[in-house]
């Protein structure tokens, strides 16, 4: 006996709250390097699914607009502006008439949409000097585009409302932390002129790959998300 498979289509809105989750283990040689913090933020934009309710399967995707911040020092935040594309795979298995439980695994697609860099200067010159007598330089630089890796599990209630819970873990890092002191600085007219501090211009700054090796380390910052979704 053949038993028909019949895919339903839905789409909605979904929304929610990104808690930022940083591994600071880069700065165990010098603690002191960077007061980093996280900011909340947010997330919203449209969601697709497709769900085969014999088999229990479906796949989900959406486009969000995401904000989330680092606090670097206690007066400079750098908020990152990003696209998200989530593509999950999701079990659902029913606890009533009118509810069910998911759970939902897969890749997610970050586009940067905003700033890559926030360079926080805080040198200090002495009278006449053309060279810093103190201070330092901390940058962030983030990644134009990453790959994370999804998990979560929510609830479906009456087959619209969707609360659910999920954490992204990044495939790779998210972004280089510059921190460099008054004494390693060689070429300071690349700070006179304004110019912004990267990952791929730190030689030329610091004068030695060696000293550029001990500037910057890669950051990882996962995301936990709480969210809310309603499907038409």
């Amino acid at each position: 006996m053949a038993v028909p498979v019949q895919a339903q289509f839905s789409w909605g809105v979904k929304g929610g709250v990104n808690l930022g989750n940083s591994d600071l283990t880069i700065l165990a040689k010098d603690p002191t390097a960077l007061n980093l913090s996280n900011c909340t933020g947010f997330f919203v934009g449209p969601k697709f699914e497709v769900r085969i309710p014999v088999l229990s399967f479906g796949m989900e995707t959406a486009v969000l607009y995401a904000q989330k911040g680092m606090a670097l020092t206690d007066k400079e935040i750098f908020r990152q502006n990003s696209l998200l594309v989530p593509l999950n795979i999701k079990y659902s298995f029913g606890i009533g008439n009118k509810a069910n439980i998911f759970v939902a695994a897969g890749p997610e697609f970050v586009y940067n949409a905003g700033e890559t860099e926030a360079l926080v200067n805080t040198l200090v010159y002495g009278d006449n000097s053309s060279k810093p007598t103190g201070g330092e330089i901390k940058a962030y630089a983030i990644q134009k585009s990453a790959l994370n890796m999804n998990v979560g599990l929510g609830v479906t209630l009456f087959d619209h409302l969707q609360v659910g819970v999920n954490y992204n873990m990044p495939w790779g890092k998210n972004g280089d932390f510059v921190y460099i002191k008054a004494s390693e600085i060689e070429n300071i007219e690349m700070l006179k002129n304004k110019e912004t501090i990267t990952v791929d211009n730190l030689e030329t700054l610091c004068g030695t790959a060696e000293k550029v090796q001990k500037a910057y380390n890669n950051i990882k910052a996962g995301t936990l998300q709480v969210s809310a979704a309603y499907l038409f």
